[in-house]
């Protein structure tokens, strides 16, 4: 089995309980992909609304989008360049973002 064959998150729950998932990295970046994008539309909606800085209530949301965004976001690039990322590891992912934003896809060029 490979270093990166699988992926497990552990989380603690409020009540002290501990839950661990388990995923095979592929759709484990899959599912960080999603999920980074999902959040990223969140936050575009909220961020475009004329009101978001006079409405509490819209502007709480959008604090709430943005935090979900950064979390997202991070843990598809910890996932993307592993524990100890180079400068070259950051540009790759910079790259693979846009093009995830824009929806195209990370082709090989070796």
């Amino acid at each position: 089995m490979d270093l990166f064959d699988e992926i497990v998150q552990t989380t603690v729950n409020p009540d002290g309980t501990v839950e661990e998932t388990r995923w095979a990295h592929e759709e484990a970046m899959r599912e960080a992909c999603g999920m980074f994008l999902t959040a990223e539309r969140r936050f575009r909606r909220l961020d475009t609304h004329p009101d978001v800085v006079k409405d509490s209530k819209l502007n709480l949301q959008w604090w709430d989008a943005l935090e979900s965004l950064y979390q997202r976001d991070k843990a598809l690039w910890r996932m993307f360049v592993g524990s100890h990322p180079t400068m070259a590891d950051n540009k790759l992912y910079a790259r693979f973002r846009e093009l995830l934003l824009k929806g195209s896809s990370l082709k090989a060029n070796a």
